[in-house]
Order: structure tokens, then sequence, then C-alpha cells
């Protein structure tokens, strides 16, 4: 089997794995563990793109997980106004989302800015062009939903819930995706000996 085949089979596995375990804290834990897997494998490979770009990736996911799962931001209850409370939710995950973004194409002068050094192990890799992909998705959905949210408790369009109604499915999909990518990263990397090409 190729490669890239095991590489799709284990993508569309996690996907529909973690649609399966429909618990937030559990896939959460999951995708932290594949990222620390990549930020150690970096580490013992003297990698600093792939320590880095794993790091930032659990950054993200740490970050996001605090503010919504310790209660910094409220998810709601059955009392609250939820075109508060929906709009609060989802701009901060989209600001999240841009935050991402800006980290991950940033990403090569950030790792010489933290390393303070202009070594040649860091350097663009042929993983720089993807992962902000991803989160670009995400910055999507969560505007899409963040209109519906509107639209649905702002201007009482009620049966306005098609986003709401994939919003979680659609999550773990771009989680699966970053892991999977993350997996051919250092499957490449511990292949070719690097992820640049």
């Amino acid at each position: 089997m190729k490669v890239s085949n095991l590489i799709f089979i284990t993508i569309i596995a996690l996907a529909v794995f973690y649609i399966q375990v429909a618990n937030p804290d559990y896939v959460t834990y999951l995708y932290l563990t594949v990222l620390t897997f990549g930020v150690v494998f970096g580490v013992l490979k003297k990698d600093p793109n792939i320590t880095h770009i794993s790091a930032i990736l659990a950054l993200v996911a740490i970050s996001e997980y605090v503010i919504f799962s310790y209660n910094i931001i409220s998810l709601g209850g059955e009392l609250d106004d939820y075109l508060v409370v929906g709009s609060l939710v989802f701009g901060v995950q989209l600001a999240i989302n841009l935050i991402a973004v800006f980290l991950l194409i940033c990403r090569v002068q950030l790792s010489k800015l933290i390393s303070k050094t202009t070594s040649k192990n860091i350097e663009l890799t042929a993983f720089d062009g993807i992962f902000h992909w991803f989160f670009i998705f995400a910055g999507i959905i969560n505007l899409l939903a963040l209109l519906e949210n509107v639209l649905r408790n702002g201007f009482d369009f009620k049966y306005l819930t098609f986003i709401y109604d994939i919003y979680e499915n659609l999550g773990y999909t771009i989680i699966a995706l970053i892991c999977g990518t993350l997996i051919t990263m250092l499957v490449v990397s511990a292949r070719d000996g690097r992820a640049t090409h």
C-alpha cells in the first residue's frame, strides 16, 4: 500500500472516529496527544520546523480548549440570550482561527525569532503551505455560524440551523485533517530525513 493511500485512510478513519466519539473533551485529548507526539518527534529529530509547527497547533488547541472548557467564555445556559452567547462564542473562535492563520503563515519568521537564530535548519517546508488552510476553512465555518446565529436569534429565523446542525462534525473533520497532515509530515520526515522539499 502506498503511503499516500495509508494517509488518506488514516484521515478518513480519524474523522469517522472523532465524529463517533462525539465528546469534545475526548477528541481534544486525542488531538493534543497527536500534537504532543509531533512536538516530541521534532525535538528528538532536532527539527525546529516540525517542533514549531506542532507547537503552534498545540498552542491554538490548548487556547481554545481552556477558553471554552473552563468557562472563560460560557457556552450558555437555558436562560441566556442566545444571540449574545452565540455571537461571542463564534466570534472568539473566528478570532482564534485568524490568529492561527497568522501564526502559521509567519511560522518561519516566528521560528527564527523564537530560536534567536538564522539557522539554515529553519526554513519553509512543504507543509507550511497546508496547515493555515484548515484554519481558513474553520474561520469560514465560524463566520457562517456567526451569521446564522444572528439571523436565527436576532431576526427570528428559527428554521435556519444548517451550520448549527453540522458544526460539530465539521470541527471534528478539520481536526482529523490536521492530525492526518501532521502524521504525513512526520512520516515524510522519518522516511526522507526532512519535511522540506
